[in-house]
């Protein structure tokens, strides 16, 4: 259990050093500042570390118009301005014609694409709202029909998921851990196949992979195996994590990443079924701000929108 959940104690520990480091007067504390309307932001997928990850963009919409939000997102996909320290597939690729047509999005394009640059379409176009399906041509000859979104991102095992995926019972036993980049500033899913059962073990499982990461998996960061976590436990929909306090000094050099741990662990255990919300605790207590902009005092819901760039 200490090793399952050494991750979340870090991200405490980060948490309080922030606080203690000083707040920032005037900030405005996460979750309250100002939010683009939800028709302003998209989600585009791109590339890091061989993985698809989802990047969120407040776009140049005005409209509820959702074809309007379709041919903006996936221009912008194909725009070649792809964010630092990304790839993507379709950086060289033109689109030659687009039509949405209720549920269906049908793009053809300028040449053949890989099967990460067609994940990156199907990703980024079923984000939208109303769209279930891709076709995609190339120059006029059909290339891939009727794709619809897997249910999982990154399966670790690809094959085996392959063999999966059609199975319901077999698909349950998945679960979506978010690391962080190697520079700890984005948010990677990684898709693991687990045979716990239970919501609480699930969470457990997910944890101890969020702190000793997945062997031969590279471009991913980890926490450092230094908290103890004194108390576990999923209550009506919310997981509840009591750190020790004591092992909150020991991370002084990782204040700057207060944020994004504490985004990857609620993230990585809100995707469990049974978990809504994630509530945070020291020593048995509820802390109030342990940064300027992020407060632990209430449970935490994830944003849908994150990895934000301008």
């Amino acid at each position: 259990m200490k090793k399952t959940l050494n991750l979340i104690l870090i991200l405490f520990m980060i948490f309080v050093l922030a606080g203690c480091s000083g707040n920032s007067p005037g900030a405005e504390p996460l979750g309250q500042a100002a939010e683009p309307p939800a028709e302003n932001m998209a989600f585009i997928y791109y590339i890091k570390s061989g993985f698809l990850v989802p990047v969120s963009y407040n776009i140049d919409v005005n409209s509820d118009n959702y074809i309007e939000k379709v041919s903006t997102t996936i221009n912008l996909l194909f725009s070649g301005d792809v964010p630092e320290g990304f790839e993507s597939g379709v950086s060289d690729v033109k689109i030659n014609s687009l039509n949405i047509n209720q549920d269906i999005v049908s793009v053809d394009v300028s040449r053949e694409l890989t099967e990460l640059a067609v994940k990156q379409i199907v990703y980024t176009l079923t984000e939208c709202d109303n769209i279930l399906h891709i076709n995609i041509s190339v120059n006029g000859k059909p290339f891939a029909s009727m794709l619809e979104r897997p249910k999982f991102i990154n399966p670790v095992n690809p094959e085996q998921y392959a063999q999966d995926k059609d199975n319901p019972a077999e698909l349950s036993k998945y679960i979506t851990v978010y690391y962080t980049d190697s520079n700890k500033k984005y948010l990677i899913p990684l898709t693991i196949k687990t045979d716990k059962t239970s919501a609480e073990d699930r969470a457990k499982e997910a944890l101890r992979y969020l702190s000793e990461g997945i062997e031969g998996i590279e471009g991913i960061s980890v926490f450092p195996n230094k908290m103890k976590i004194r108390e576990f436990q999923i209550k009506d929909g919310t997981a509840e994590i009591d750190l020790d306090l004591d092992a909150l000094f020991a991370f002084n050099d990782e204040v700057q990443y207060a944020e994004i741990a504490i985004d990857s662990v609620v993230r990585t255990l809100t995707s469990i079924d049974g978990i809504d919300q994630v509530q945070l605790l020291v020593n048995g207590k509820k802390l109030d701000y342990v940064t300027s902009n992020m407060s632990i005092k209430d449970p935490i819901k994830p944003e849908k929108w994150y990895n934000k760039v301008k």
